[in-house]
């Protein structure tokens, strides 16, 4: 049995020697050694070419490195095989941590006793500068599979009111209000702060745009942890432009790394992070990987972790 390793993350140096502590006694290639593509049944990467992929005609399934799988579903050569996705809760908590980062900024204004203490001003201005209490503050998940669900817990459970929105209904059991389909609107309305997890499919590409953007509270903040295409930049800087409280913090955006040109950079309503809100924890990932590898050898059977339909 051979697995094919391919990645385009910085790390891959740390993942190749876990993945080879792991996954003990079995052949472990990377896209050089072409000779042994009929013989890969297994799959670990991240924005593999389209190329490769269609020779490996053996492959029984493939391992995301993270949460995303878009970047396996818009392969031309991509053929139904099962896709195993990092459901990891050490990711999720990263992801919960980094999203209550953003809401403390923006809750306590922070970014606003920042900038005052590099003109070394003594900012006391409490009518206007009076941090908002939790209980005070509805906080939207737009988005609630795995990841989302987790922040919405974490959110709850330090006394924000909480509330999603999943495009489908679903008989799965929430403990905070649920919107559905044509409810995006009261969702929408409802929320002080939306964070956006949504995957990239073809139904949230520029998801949220001018109208969206347009129902947002106009004091309100906009976090995006999810995929950079559900958002038209565009919008979002005229939307900040015509509104002085409405403030974005961004992690992930249309093209990586953002080109020096982008508008949002120098926005002053604008926190920008370079895709960092769940990075991928190595030996957690490989460890959860290997354990549905062991699954697959002892049963012959493996259930995709996508639905095609919805694409993720």
């Amino acid at each position: 049995m051979t697995v094919l390793f391919y990645t385009t993350f910085t790390d891959k140096k740390i993942w190749i020697k876990e993945i080879k502590k792991q996954f003990k006694n079995i052949k472990i290639i990377t896209i050089r050694e072409k000779k042994y593509f009929n013989k890969v049944e297994f799959a670990i990467v991240w924005d593999l070419p389209d190329k490769i992929l269609k020779q490996l005609s053996n492959l029984k399934i493939i391992f995301s490195q993270g949460a995303g799988v878009d970047h396996i579903l818009n392969l031309p050569s991509y053929n139904n095989t099962p896709i195993v996705r990092l459901q990891d809760p050490i990711m999720a908590e990263r992801m919960a941590n980094y999203v209550l980062s953003q809401i403390l900024n923006y809750q306590l204004h922070l970014s606003k006793y920042l900038k005052s203490q590099q003109k070394k001003i003594w900012l006391d201005d409490l009518e206007t500068l009076t941090p908002i209490d939790n209980h005070k503050l509805t906080i939207g998940i737009l988005g609630v599979g795995f990841l989302g669900n987790y922040v919405a817990k974490f959110l709850k459970k330090i006394n924000y009111n909480v509330i999603g929105f999943k495009k489908n209904k679903t008989l799965k059991k929430f403990n905070y209000k649920i919107y559905t389909g044509y409810n995006i609107n009261k969702f929408i309305y409802s929320s002080d702060i939306i964070v956006s997890i949504l995957p990239s499919t073809k139904y949230t590409i520029n998801f949220i745009n001018k109208n969206f953007l347009s129902k947002m509270k106009k004091n309100s903040l906009l976090i995006n942890v999810g995929r950079g295409v559900t958002i038209n930049e565009k919008d979002l800087i005229n939307h900040l432009n015509k509104n002085k409280n409405f403030f974005a913090s961004l992690d992930v955006f249309n093209k990586e790394p953002l080109n020096t040109s982008s508008k949002l950079w120098s926005h002053p309503n604008v926190t920008i992070t370079p895709h960092i809100a769940s990075i991928t924890v190595v030996k957690s990932a490989i460890a959860q990987m290997y354990s549905r590898y062991i699954q697959y050898k002892k049963t012959g059977k493996i259930k995709s972790d996508v639905n095609l339909n919805n694409g993720y």
